[in-house]
């Protein structure tokens, strides 16, 4: 009968240790899933940022372009309009000369 009571007890005592270990993997397992958990929330936290980036300096880059196609417009009209004015100079003074002498 001790010998029976001795085997229970190194029954429960192994039962223990086995408890013991499933708790210490489990608890590792917990762990290692946080641990990975938090290593892919950071990698995407940094390819979220990196893609902003890229994006901004795409839109950055498209405003540039655009802003140097309105200079370049602008550049074009002023100095279309300053040709028509010089080739209307010559009229408007005959004109104004025509004026001043009728009224004299």
């Amino acid at each position: 009968m001790v010998d029976v009571l001795e085997r229970i007890r190194e029954a429960e005592a192994q039962a223990e240790r086995i408890k013991l270990d499933a708790r210490k993997a489990a608890d590792e397992i917990i762990a290692q899933a946080r641990h990975a958990a938090s290593a892919l929330i950071e990698e995407t936290k940094r390819a979220a940022r990196e893609e902003a980036a890229k994006l901004i300096a795409a839109e950055e880059a498209k405003a540039l372009k655009e802003a140097e196609e309105i200079r370049r417009r602008g550049t074009q009209q002023a100095a279309q309009l300053h040709q028509e004015a010089e080739e209307k100079l010559p009229a408007a003074v005959e004109l104004v000369v025509k004026h001043v002498v009728t009224h004299l």
